[in-house]
């Protein structure tokens, strides 16, 4: 077996990386090379991939990070930043030892933490931080079973509310539709009290995967107003709902986020798609996990692992005094000022 670092330029090394990506069942989109190439264009982070060649030439393993240098946050090795998901993807047992041996390896070149996110099955010295929750739909049993498991009261009553307040969905994969979105993406990164992710992380996600047939937007509108918009990844015949943003001063009146989602459920299994992947979760927001919950699906366990200790943002707990702090001075800043402000400091929480 032959472990060694490729180029994110190398176009050959990296079209048999995204092969092995789609071909592999615990892939996600964060490990595409048209993710990776978003979070290198946006914040020129170092990226270190490695590839695990065998002797027939064919790809057995891959394990994409980025190098962070903050005056904040220490330099580090992310696997992967601004993503729910990162991590190497084998396909020989043991194989992902070797390669966390290697990562480890960097800290001896001035790397002073490692962060993992996902699953390892051989962590070696590493620590586990089970904190988050993950929900994934199966859409493989069709459409009426998936409706048999969705809770009537809140979900199905809210499609309907939608559906007769003339709320329509529509898929956008333009720039205006972007340009939609990021519009609500804003209001809705305030009213949470957390700041937004750049302009240009959105433009660089749209050159890179949305234009390249790896996601979509879908938005969703009454009468002349877009009231919600939600971005989505694909890889293989598998649906991340990545973001999801929406016009606070009409989400109750229409409830077009549950719209949104009806609509991909059932355009996901007119397509053939296998599952709907709802992202991560802090168990600490009881709001979100019940709203998941109540589209017939059980939340998992997604660990993290770290070196020497647990820290960083991604392990920052939504309970804690200092986030709650945070999210209540975030909130009560105008919308400029939040703007601006998140465009010199968002980068330093990958």
């Amino acid at each position: 077996m032959k472990l060694e670092k490729i180029s994110l330029s190398d176009e050959t090394a990296i079209a048999k990386w995204d092969d092995f990506v789609r071909s592999h069942p615990l892939a996600t989109p964060n490990h595409l090379s048209s993710w990776l190439k978003t979070i290198s264009a946006t914040y020129s982070f170092e990226p270190f991939l490695y590839a695990a060649t065998a002797d027939d030439g064919a790809l057995a393993g891959i394990f994409p990070l980025f190098r962070i240098q903050s005056p904040f946050t220490g330099t580090r090795m992310v696997s992967l930043p601004f993503s729910d998901y990162g991590g190497p993807l084998c396909s020989h047992p043991d194989l992902d030892a070797e390669m966390v041996a290697l990562v480890r390896g960097e800290r001896r070149s001035g790397t002073q933490r490692i962060e993992i996110r996902g699953p390892l099955d051989h962590p070696g010295d590493l620590l586990r931080f089970s904190y988050y929750k993950r929900h994934v739909l199966d859409l493989r049993p069709g459409i009426e079973t998936i409706q048999k498991n969705i809770d009537k009261k809140t979900i199905l009553y809210s499609v309907r509310k939608a559906e007769k307040s003339g709320v329509t969905i529509r898929r956008d994969d333009t720039k205006a539709g972007l340009d939609e979105f990021c519009r609500l993406n804003n209001l809705t990164r305030k009213k949470h009290g957390v700041p937004s992710q750049p302009r240009a992380f959105f433009d660089n996600l749209f050159s890179c995967m949305i234009s390249t047939g790896n996601g979509f937007i879908l938005v969703a509108s009454h009468e002349s107003d877009v009231i919600a918009a939600s971005l989505f990844l694909t890889v293989a015949k598998r649906i991340h709902y990545k973001y999801n943003a929406s016009d606070p001063a009409n989400l109750k009146k229409y409830s077009p986020n549950h719209f949104l989602t009806w609509h991909v459920i059932s355009w996901g299994v007119e397509q053939g798609f296998e599952s709907l992947d709802f992202g991560r979760t802090s168990p600490d927001n009881e709001g979100l996990i019940r709203y998941k919950n109540m589209w017939g699906m059980k939340d998992m366990e997604l660990p993290y692992y770290y070196f020497p200790r647990v820290n960083g943002a991604a392990s920052t707990k939504e309970n804690g005094l200092g986030y709650r702090w945070m999210t209540s001075v975030w909130r009560r800043l105008p919308l400029p000022v939040a703007e601006s402000a998140s465009r010199v400091l968002y980068k330093h929480l990958g």
